[in-house]
């Protein structure tokens, strides 16, 4: 008698015996399954277009991979302090930013269905519309609060359980000081 691949309980609960999700399930199967698809789409493409022409297609995409990778470290960081330059938290282009990376990461991992995803996330619109439907799918997962404080703001105080908007406080003053009781000081005056 074949038994089914997941028990009927932990079918209707989506969680295994010990209580956890059955998400590692999906994992093992998402890590198994993909590398099995992309090689045999690269060994029928090698035997549609050749050999050559695919590893060169592959080793192309890599090189671009790279290259988007080595841009995108630093332009993440640029746009996220023009964006709390602004007031403004810098989740979303952030996001663009993490999914351009991942874009260049698919890239440089040999196959093509990766390189088809990571070329479309090149694509500022869809790269776009999947930032934001990520970062709404995380905020319905939970309560989410985002606050942006510049250095001239103060934390919000913890008795009141924190305010919504940030207390301006006067501006820093930068300088050097000397303590006058340190016996090691030369710079102290006599």
């Amino acid at each position: 008698m074949l038994r089914p691949l997941v028990p009927p309980a932990e079918a209707e609960t989506g969680r295994d015996a010990s209580g956890e999700p059955m998400i590692r399930f999906v994992f093992l199967l998402v890590f198994i399954a993909i590398p099995l698809l992309e090689l045999a789409l690269l060994i029928r493409v090698g035997q549609y277009i050749g050999v050559a022409a695919t590893i060169g297609i592959v080793i192309a995409t890599a090189v671009l991979g790279l290259l988007v990778v080595k841009r995108e470290g630093f332009s993440m960081v640029t746009r996220a302090r023009q964006a709390l330059a602004t007031g403004n938290p810098p989740i979303l282009p952030v996001a663009e930013g993490t999914l351009v990376f991942f874009s260049g990461a698919l890239l440089i991992l040999p196959g093509l269905i990766g390189d088809t995803i990571g070329l479309l996330l090149l694509i500022p619109l869809v790269r776009r519309a999947v930032a934001v439907w990520a970062l709404g799918r995380f905020a319905t997962a939970g309560a989410t609060r985002i606050r942006v404080f510049t250095s001239r703001d103060r934390w919000p105080d913890s008795q009141n359980g924190g305010s919504s908007r940030p207390q301006k406080v006067g501006p820093i003053i930068e300088g050097e000081y000397t303590r006058i009781d340190d016996p090691d000081d030369e710079r102290r005056t006599k």
